[in-house]
């Protein structure tokens, strides 16, 4: 009876943080139609590795949630993890995801890495709340796709600050990141604008504006790869260079 108002897809995410609000907020209004993402959370709090490895202990437990709700691919959410741990230690969770669930599983740096690719940009500067050794290491999984860092504009700050920041500070605080960045190293043709807990679409469409280069967020690289990986893939138009390509 009611076949046409049920999703289609189904999108497992382990989101970082202990609370979910803005990555939901921007994943509705980006977003297909009839497409559900099913997130649980992990609760990471620090910038280290002994964090990571907490988080990612119950692993199993985790994935066993989500694949009991039915899900049609895993998505480790969030970019900081992987930029902590390297890329052997990030692919064998990866590994670890897909096996457990039997689904595809993938992961927010992939997606950035291969939506940089897609769009065809080899220089890509960044701007984030990370760390000087995280955005080295944010270099070396572009490299991977074989895309450049080629700088970085970056204000520190701890997974529990940008948690309870603000969303009209932090909307402004993207903004004003992004547009450093893209002014700092004029040659660079693309703008990665991470992390995921604050709210950045309409700094990221206003950025495309203004600079004419193409800008990825952590929500629409995941969106971009997790809706391919599932062949729910359809361009979408007024939601940036990205979400609009064939």
């Amino acid at each position: 009876m009611f076949e046409n108002d049920l999703p289609k897809r189904r999108l497992g995410i382990l989101c970082p943080l202990a609370v979910i609000d803005a990555s939901a907020y921007e994943f509705y209004a980006l977003a297909p139609p009839r497409v559900m993402p099913v997130m649980t959370t992990i609760g990471f709090t620090e910038y280290s590795i002994a964090d990571v490895e907490r988080v990612f202990a119950p692993l199993d437990a985790l994935v066993d949630t989500l694949s009991a709700r039915g899900v049609d691919l895993i998505m480790q959410s969030g970019v900081p993890l992987p930029l902590l741990i390297g890329p052997e230690a990030h692919d064998r969770i990866i590994e670890r995801l897909a096996q457990r669930s039997g689904k595809p599983a993938t992961s927010t740096i992939l997606a950035v890495g291969a939506a940089a690719k897609h769009l065809g940009l080899r220089n890509l500067v960044a701007a984030n709340k990370w760390t000087g050794p995280m955005n080295e290491m944010l270099a070396t999984f572009l490299a991977r796709d074989g895309v450049t860092l080629a700088g970085v504009a970056s204000e520190v700050k701890t997974p529990l600050e940008f948690q309870n920041s603000d969303p009209a500070v932090t909307l402004e605080r993207a903004y004003e990141l992004g547009r450093d960045a893209l002014t700092q190293f004029p040659d660079a043709d693309g703008l990665f604008l991470g992390g995921q807990a604050w709210f950045v679409q309409p700094a990221l469409l206003r950025l495309e504006r203004e600079f004419g280069k193409p800008v990825i967020s952590n929500q629409t690289a995941m969106l971009w790869d997790m809706l391919h990986r599932v062949n729910y893939w359809q361009p979408l138009p007024d939601r940036g260079r990205l979400l609009a390509s064939a």
